[in-house]
């Protein structure tokens, strides 16, 4: 199976040109940030992008209406990463059905608890897009089991124990509790939070199913540096081909 690569960009206003670029070069789900005013689970990069967003007046409707705009351009899959405020202010079934109106795929709720994840899945399930399980580190073995056994899409990790992005190690027990969590479910088990370069993805693809990368993605957008970043979306992708 090829490993997926699922890198990460914040919705500013032109951010739907970056989505298109990452789509082309080697991305297989491309996870689209909604700007927050109160990003607990993010990192400095990613802080500093929202901010961004939410000055250049970025809502949630205009990412709605971008992706509109451009859906049968994009090839891939995308997800929407949003807090869960977000969705309660527009409405769960009125926020869902936009997603299936513009062909989200799934979206990942980062400060919704299991068990509310739970009740929001029953209310939402005539609708196409799948809410994403995140798994921390550490999670106890019975919740490993619990989540892993109801997720859908794919499984998100978090490699280590920190907001994403910060200068932190992966967990010592990642490799050994990956393993754990493909044992109770068939669908993609991905690592994200922390990973940045090629040796980070060598160290994980060995037994993850794919590698999330959110704020060394958001970092080279800001830098503006269009080749580099072309060169450097090839190096992960080629990087993780090996391990098929």
């Amino acid at each position: 199976m090829t490993k997926l690569f699922i890198p990460y960009l914040m919705g500013t206003k032109d951010f739907i040109e970056n989505v298109k670029l990452l789509d082309k070069h080697g991305a297989d789900i491309i996870e689209i940030g909604v700007p927050f005013s109160d990003p607990v689970a993010d990192g400095p990069a990613i802080m500093k992008a929202g901010n961004k967003a939410i000055e250049e007046g970025v809502t949630i409707d205009y990412i709605f209406d971008e992706l509109e705009k451009h859906k049968d351009e994009i090839k891939n899959k995308y997800v929407l990463m949003t807090y869960y405020n977000i969705i309660l202010s527009y409405g769960d079934e009125a926020f869902f059905q936009r997603c299936q109106n513009v062909n989200v795929y799934g979206v990942i709720i980062p400060d919704l608890p299991f068990e509310l994840t739970e009740q929001l899945k029953a209310k939402v399930s005539k609708f196409s897009v799948k809410i994403i399980s995140l798994i921390a580190m550490t999670a106890s073995p019975d919740r490993i089991k619990t989540i892993a056994k109801s997720a859908e899409g794919f499984v998100y990790t978090v490699t280590m124990n920190a907001t994403t992005g910060e200068n932190g190690t992966f967990h010592p027990e990642l490799k050994e509790k990956l393993h754990k969590i493909k044992e109770y479910t068939s669908i993609p088990v991905v690592a994200g939070f922390g990973i940045r370069t090629p040796e980070h993805v060598r160290s994980i693809a060995t037994v993850a199913d794919g590698i999330v990368i959110r704020s060394e993605i958001v970092r080279r957008i800001d830098k503006g540096n269009k080749i580099e970043f072309e060169t450097y979306l090839n190096e992960i992708r080629h990087t993780l081909d090996l391990y098929k």
